[in-house]
């Protein structure tokens, strides 16, 4: 068997990382005072647990909540923390900075689309719609029907060799190939 590294499966990172890490480096850039930190550290974990709740549930009901609903179940967690007295009204407001700084680039953060560490973002939207849509059809209706004649070859090739060629069965015993020509499916009809 073999195991997968975390070196070669990229570098995800979970959004509490994600979180914790938007926060060391507030701290180290002297952005959230290090006294803060345990605090709104503790926040996240808390936060994070009720999300992590709070999705199970939603997949177990197969809801998906808007992105909107999110920010706004955050925003509720943060006022929470304030209540229960682990966070003040300044480090909730130093928590929303960490939240909106980490998630900036979309769910993807510094991973995302065109953040560090992630793929280049696409080319910028084209001002000339209608040249492009007229284009974007030529262009798909050409790819859709090269990719139909690669298949047809394919097809045929493999309609070929089936009938010329013998195959093996899994216990080792030959089959001639006209054995199996009746498997394959006729797409020029």
């Amino acid at each position: 068997m073999t195991s997968i590294s975390a070196a070669s499966a990229g570098h995800y990172q979970s959004p509490l990382q994600r979180l914790q890490q938007e926060l060391q480096s507030d701290v180290s850039d002297g952005t959230i005072s290090s006294s803060d930190q345990s605090a709104l550290s503790t926040a996240l974990t808390d936060i994070d647990t009720a999300l992590q709740s709070s999705r199970s549930s939603d997949q177990s009901s197969g809801t998906r909540p808007s992105k909107d609903d999110v920010k706004s179940k955050i925003d509720d967690l943060i006022a929470n923390e304030v209540s229960n007295g682990t966070l003040t009204s300044d480090q909730a407001d130093k928590l929303k900075n960490v939240f909106q700084s980490a998630f900036a680039k979309g769910p993807g953060g510094a991973g995302g689309p065109g953040g560090a560490g992630g793929p280049p973002p696409g080319p910028p939207p084209d001002d000339s719609s209608s040249e492009s849509s007229a284009t974007d059809s030529t262009s798909s209706t050409s790819t859709d029907s090269t990719t139909a004649d690669i298949l047809q070859q394919f097809l045929q090739a493999l309609q070929q060799s089936q009938s010329s060629s013998a195959s093996y069965g899994a216990n080792g015993s030959s089959f001639g190939g006209s054995d199996f020509s009746a498997l394959l499916i006729d797409f020029k009809s």
